[in-house]
């Protein structure tokens, strides 16, 4: 019996010691448990500006006017030939050339979009009133559904540049006229350059006389009153 009632003491101290634990871990973490605010109590400017300046923003960069010097001096019709020859499935480029899956594209530039005869156009090309300049055939060859929305062309593109500036070179030398080249564009710099001090205005003696600065700090003293 008294080995019993021994036991059941020593069991009760080991229960009250967890008990005892658990209660004093439950205050201590209500007691120093961080709580992070909502909205940053200061900083938030900082924090602001140094998103800012990871480079990344919102705001797309406006792109360059076309073309580029980069973009004409790639117009090279041998490089587009070869650049050419993914087009030959669906289309032909001599004078004369039987329409396949696409239209014969002899003398393509600066002609009316969707305008080669006897080959069935899309209703969006039919809908499409411009000519196939420079800048519009390279904005189709780059993305042409993106470009003209429903047409039935199943070519994805072509996504590098100086692909597009040496197959445009290459129709355009396919033409019933010399179609001149593209000027290229120039950016002008926004930020103009600092005004240079005027010569006159630099003293032609270089010796500079300084002023003594206990003389020009120096303070008169106030006249004493007369009676």
């Amino acid at each position: 019996m008294s080995d019993e009632l021994g036991f059941n003491k020593i069991a009760g101290a080991i229960l009250a010691t967890a008990l005892a634990y658990m209660g004093i871990k439950e205050l201590a973490h209500a007691a120093y448990h961080p709580h992070a605010p909502e909205v940053p109590a200061y900083g938030a400017d900082l924090l602001a500006e140094a998103m800012k300046n990871t480079g990344k923003s919102d705001v797309a960069a406006e792109p360059l006017p076309f073309p580029q010097p980069s973009y004409v001096a790639a117009m090279d019709p041998a490089a587009g030939e070869k650049v050419f020859a993914k087009c030959k499935s669906c289309h032909s480029i001599e004078q004369g050339g039987a329409n396949a899956t696409g239209p014969n594209l002899y003398g393509i530039l600066n002609n009316p979009i969707g305008a080669q005869d006897g080959f069935g156009y899309s209703a969006a090309f039919k809908a499409t009133d411009l000519n196939w300049g420079y800048e519009e055939l390279d904005a189709y060859l780059a993305k042409p559904r993106g470009y003209i929305k429903g047409t039935a062309m199943s070519f994805v593109g072509l996504k590098k540049e100086d692909q597009r500036a040496a197959v445009i070179a290459y129709l355009r030398s396919y033409g019933d006229e010399n179609v001149p080249l593209p000027t290229p564009a120039v950016v002008e710099d926004a930020a103009e350059p600092a005004e240079a001090m005027p010569s006159d205005a630099i003293p032609s003696d270089a010796s500079v006389v300084q002023e003594d600065p206990m003389e020009s700090a120096a303070i008169e003293a106030p006249e004493a009153p007369q009676e």
